[in-house]
């Protein structure tokens, strides 16, 4: 998995990420791109976007070769790893 430094090659994911607010019961807004991880085969993007809790992120799933979203998942780190908020 390496960091990548631009998101010029995301596929447009404003209205996706309004339907993703919609239906999250846990999430009620969200804020900029904090960082977006290549997978080692190259094909997957994990795109981390920040949310209104410290340590909880949405992350949205990429499939770089279709450049086209397939995914997402709530990923928080106070409750995966025991992090004190």
């Amino acid at each position: 998995m390496r960091l990548l430094d631009d998101a010029t090659h995301l596929p447009e994911i404003d209205h996706y990420i309004d339907e993703v607010i919609a239906a999250e019961t846990l999430l009620e807004r969200v804020g900029n791109i904090h960082s977006i991880y290549r997978d080692a085969s190259g094909r997957v993007d994990q795109v981390l976007i920040e949310t209104e809790q410290n340590d909880r992120y949405l992350v949205l799933l990429v499939d770089v070769s279709r450049s086209a979203l397939f995914g997402h998942f709530l990923l928080d780190l106070s409750e995966e790893y025991g992090i004190d908020r």
